[in-house]
């Protein structure tokens, strides 16, 4: 993956979501209430899911790294941050191995 095509997906990303928010109407409280709870055990799946090779082995170094410093910033909440934190962690990880 290269640089721009990662530049253009978070592009995307944020663009997408920043036109749901100033478009779409505000949900129900009681579906707001919902979605507020949701985030942290999807993303959780996400982790659990890339620290496991598909032949059962603990995943590369650097990808540990990377969940090491994401796990790092966590208490911000902040999910910028915790972005930040994750590439820090690969990077460093990356350099040590």
């Amino acid at each position: 993956m290269s640089w721009w095509l990662l530049l253009v997906l978070a592009v995307l990303t944020y663009a997408s979501r920043a036109a749901g928010l100033a478009l779409l109407p505000a949900p129900p409280k009681r579906l707001e209430r919902l979605l507020a709870r949701i985030p942290a055990p999807l993303f959780a799946g996400f982790v659990a899911l890339s620290l496991v090779s598909p032949d059962r082995s603990a995943a590369s170094v650097p990808v540990l790294g990377a969940t090491a410093g994401a796990l790092c910033v966590v208490p911000t909440r902040s999910f910028p941050i915790v972005l930040v934190g994750g590439m820090a962690g690969y990077a460093i990880a990356s350099a040590l191995t």
